[in-house]
């Protein structure tokens, strides 16, 4: 009788983080937290930065490390807040003897947004759909906006995250990515429609034929199956 009632459990478990992973967390609307509240517990933006320089070995490192924390500032970051990952790494050997160095670099923290606002888009490519408002994927293709996310806590919104099962990354409004990787925070999004700001409804979606996850904006996940509000984007 024990031994039924714990496969019964186990059982339900299994089918609890099957369903996580199609219904976001937030799929009922919360009360808003205070700003203070929401930026203390809002996860990190993290982001890989890459940089190549070219030369002898020594100036090609010192090319690569300064394209990278040029490229760090860029995103809002201080290079303190960046460790070497990778690298130095020789890519490519030179005709005239020098050579082609990369290093890449996380940067996490809370870089510095030049705006209140930025736009979330979605990429694709054939086994993975992406939301992004950071940057363009290497190897995918821009499918369109999703509309735009608060580059800080806003009264009224939630942070919004990109994560990842497997290979196939979804968006989550929670910090533990339910369960799963944890890539980056894409910026704030409200967690209910708000009176006198234009939004649209950001549902999470499941293609029929590989179950791959992805986001859009259409009331009919776009003849796809449904799995939840996970927010209101601005319009």
């Amino acid at each position: 009788m024990r031994l039924a009632s714990r496969l019964t459990g186990l059982a339900a478990a299994v089918a609890a983080l099957t369903l996580a992973l199609v219904t976001p967390v937030s799929a009922a609307p919360a009360p808003a937290a205070p700003a203070e509240r929401a930026v203390t517990s809002a996860g990190p933006v993290k982001l890989y930065i890459g940089g190549l320089g070219s030369g002898p070995y020594n100036v090609a490192v010192q090319s690569a490390v300064a394209t990278a924390a040029d490229s760090a500032v860029a995103k809002g970051f201080d290079p303190s807040q960046c460790t070497l990952v990778k690298g130095p790494t020789i890519v490519n050997q030179l005709p005239n003897g020098y050579v082609q160095v990369a290093v890449e670099y996380l940067c996490s923290g809370e870089p510095y947004a030049p705006g209140p606002t930025f736009m979330l888009n979605r990429y694709h490519k054939s086994s993975d759909t992406q939301s992004n408002s950071w940057y363009h994927p290497n190897g995918y293709q821009l499918q369109g906006p999703l509309g735009g996310l608060y580059t800080y806590a806003a009264p009224g919104t939630t942070p919004l995250y990109l994560c990842q099962v497997r290979g196939d990354h979804f968006t989550s409004t929670d910090v533990n990515c339910e369960g799963q990787q944890y890539v980056t925070r894409l910026g704030w999004l409200h967690t209910t429609p708000q009176a006198g700001v234009g939004t649209v409804q950001l549902l999470r979606c499941l293609r029929n034929e590989n179950r791959q996850i992805f986001d859009s904006i259409q009331a009919n996940c776009e003849g796809q199956i449904h799995g939840g509000v996970l927010g209101y984007t601005l319009a």
